[in-house]
């Protein structure tokens, strides 16, 4: 079992650092900055400087010239540039509380329970570069449990399913530990990529990262209304054979089987978790249900599927995208 470390000195802030948004908590104000995890800079590498972040960059997604680049720090949850994330960090910080004070700030960031040393290394790094000199990291599945209400500290055992922007772990916790833990590293970006990935091979159109998000909403919706996934989904795009610009009308079916591929994987993970979970622990779970904290479990579709594959029933949590960020905040607090 994996115990949870505590400690005595209470954090100036948390950070909440998701490869789609960032959260920044103070334990008086709770949540005082959400803003997208992007960084656009302008100039070559060793000369770039940061022209906007955050939700400013995010406008200008897709619009990027030839000295304009934007960024994301993360990807599938774990760091992906070391400058970006430390730009970002310190807009962020900035931007949330002020300039860090003489000596530094200290803070709880969130991380994914599957990160390894080097990927929890290289954050801590980013930190200690935005002005952070003493740093916790806490997994994010725990914060995510306590965000969402669910008393971890007791033998009950409870199952939680992070389903965030670029990864998916579940998590089987009692008696205040870790119990087994599963990831993937796909979530909501990866769905989108799989959709631009799609049009792109079978129909030889392009298509943006905004569009891919706009396309998958659209998709799920209909796909929850329309059990047999007939019609189609209108998608703005650039046709490659002219390079013009086109609006195509893609069959849901054809979309739909993109996205059961996805859920699929997620529900093959979580099944596999409990099939390695004690008798006892997995009693308890058939008892109580899973609960799926982050941005994708408003999804239906991976409730749906998860109680139809294993048989348990399955909850949303309350604000479920901010789960991580309140458990974080929660213990802050206490």
């Amino acid at each position: 079992m994996y115990k949870i470390l505590t400690r005595k000195h209470k954090p100036d802030i948390a950070i909440d650092f998701g490869t789609a948004n960032t959260r920044i908590m103070t334990a008086a104000e709770g949540i005082v900055f959400d803003e997208p995890s992007l960084c656009c800079f302008s100039g070559g590498t060793g000369r770039r400087k940061r022209v906007a972040a955050g939700i400013e960059a995010k406008k200008m997604r897709g619009h990027d010239s030839a000295d304009l680049t934007i960024v994301r720090p993360l990807s599938y949850g774990v760091l992906n540039n070391i400058d970006a994330a430390r730009m970002f960090l310190d807009y962020a910080i900035r931007s949330s509380i002020g300039r860090p004070r003489r000596g530094g700030l200290t803070a709880t960031i969130g991380v994914p329970t599957d990160a390894t040393s080097a990927e929890r290394n290289a954050l801590m790094t980013a930190a200690r570069d935005a002005g952070i000199s003493s740093i916790k990291l806490v997994d994010e599945t725990i914060a995510a449990a306590h965000g969402a209400g669910i008393e971890i500290d007791g033998p009950t055992g409870a199952m939680i399913v992070e389903c965030g922007a670029g990864v998916t772990e579940a998590v089987i916790v009692s008696l205040g530990g870790l119990c087994e833990r599963a990831a993937i590293r796909k979530g909501g970006d990866s769905m989108d990529q799989s959709i631009r990935d799609h049009l792109h091979f079978r129909h030889k159109f392009l298509i943006g990262q905004n569009m891919a998000e706009q396309t998958k909403l659209e998709l799920v919706e209909k796909m929850i209304a329309n059990a047999t996934a007939t019609g189609s989904i209108n998608v703005k795009g650039q046709n490659m054979a002219n390079g013009l610009p086109e609006t195509r009308s893609i069959p849901i079916q054809e979309l739909a089987a993109l996205a059961r591929k996805h859920i699929d994987a997620i529900a093959d993970m979580s099944a596999n978790l409990l099939g390695n979970t004690a008798p006892e622990l997995c009693d308890d779970i058939h008892s109580n249900g899973i609960i799926l904290t982050g941005g994708s479990a408003a999804i239906n579709l991976i409730g749906q599927t998860l109680t139809d594959r294993i048989g348990v029933p399955v909850a949303v949590a309350d604000q479920s995208q901010s789960c991580v960020a309140r458990g974080l905040h929660s213990a802050m607090v206490h």
